[in-house]
């Protein structure tokens, strides 16, 4: 075989796969980033996202306070560390995390997925329950699915 054949035979090989590569769908995008463990693994899913995407995050607390609620541009914080979240979770050690439950809805052509996790964590000494959930919004960009935005609640009431 002449070395231009085997490349004319190589080049087609890599388009086929290229063509019949499946995008990660979505319910596996939201799974990988709420199991995501450590900075490393969620640096992994950085192209899963959309450039303007924004996370919002809401703490429920019960027991008549107030939640707490923020939002921020994901791209605005890729590099950011904030010693005073730092230090409120000071003493705050997840101790069991369940597998979170992936549900998929698609709503006027817009991907929507939702990942429920139930952790038991003790706080400073006191043992507790919460319960994440996490709802993605994806959106088409640039041929595929990226999320465009993430709400997570932290519900420990």
């Amino acid at each position: 075989m002449k070395p231009v054949h085997a490349t004319l035979i190589g080049i087609a090989l890599a388009s086929g796969l290229v063509l019949t590569a499946q995008a990660d769908a979505p319910e596996d995008i939201a799974a990988r980033i709420v199991q995501a463990k450590d900075e490393q693994s969620l640096l992994a899913t950085w192209d899963n996202w959309h450039p303007d995407a924004t996370h919002r995050v809401i703490l429920k607390y019960g027991m008549g306070q107030a939640d707490d609620v923020f939002s921020y541009r994901i791209a605005d914080v890729t590099d950011a560390e904030d010693p005073e979240l730092a230090k409120a979770l000071e003493g705050y050690i997840e101790t069991t995390r369940s597998v979170p439950q992936v549900t998929a809805r698609s709503e006027d052509g817009v991907q929507h997925v939702t990942a429920v996790t139930h952790v038991d964590y003790d706080w400073q000494g006191y043992a507790g329950k919460m319960r994440q959930t996490d709802e993605f919004v994806f959106e088409p960009y640039l041929g595929g699915s990226v999320i465009r935005s993430l709400s997570t609640t932290y519900d420990y009431r």
